[in-house]
């Protein structure tokens, strides 16, 4: 076991083996892990303004998609949970949803503090970077405004792993974030339209 293994045999809620099993490296777990971890409030948010607004179809396809993004990081009984909500809200079972689904984004939430030490010191080692060249940031910019348009999902993220070897200013670094946003949702034209700005 690795450095990053121990540290992450330590999380709470997260089983190391059954990530790796289903993410099949250490390094595709973490991708996932990270992903998830960013996504954790805007998620939940969702899920719940789809719950309190009734618009169970949306709500449906969330927990559905959470399901499986647990399942990948070895969240187990998180992944279990929204596996019994999704079931519920294929077949409208209101009563099973207004009964669970309080504990369920509880549950949720809690991975932004058990995961949190993990990913801050994971971000401070990352930071320790060498500063980007305008030639490098430009070369960067300039091949995903060319795989973008045809939706080349592992040239993207071929681009922005190469990317996060570097310190880019603050500008691009929220530029990216933004990016990497739509990303992670595959929304391709707020990925292109982010490119522009």
């Amino acid at each position: 076991m690795n450095v990053n293994e121990i540290e992450l045999s330590k999380v709470d809620g997260i089983s190391l083996m059954d990530g790796l099993q289903y993410c099949g490296s250490l390094r595709d777990f973490e991708k996932f892990l990270e992903s998830f971890y960013d996504d954790i409030e805007d998620n939940a948010t969702t899920i719940e303004d789809a719950y309190q607004n009734k618009n169970i179809e949306l709500f449906t396809i969330k927990v559905h998609a959470l399901k499986t993004s647990a399942r990948m990081i070895g969240a187990k009984e998180l992944s279990e949970e929204a596996y019994l909500l999704e079931s519920a809200g294929k077949s409208a079972n209101m009563p099973y949803i207004d009964a669970n689904v309080d504990s369920f984004l509880s549950l949720y939430r809690s991975y932004i503090s058990r995961l949190d030490s993990y990913m801050s010191e994971k971000r401070r080692i990352k930071a320790i970077k060498k500063p980007i060249t305008k030639d490098e940031l430009e070369d960067a910019y300039n091949a995903l405004r060319e795989v973008c348009p045809s939706r080349d999902y592992s040239a993207v993220e071929m681009i922005l792993e190469e990317l996060s070897t570097y310190q880019l200013p603050d500008e691009d670094q929220k530029q990216m974030a933004l990016f990497k946003t739509h990303f992670h949702k595959l929304e391709w034209e707020e990925m292109e339209q982010t490119l522009m700005g």
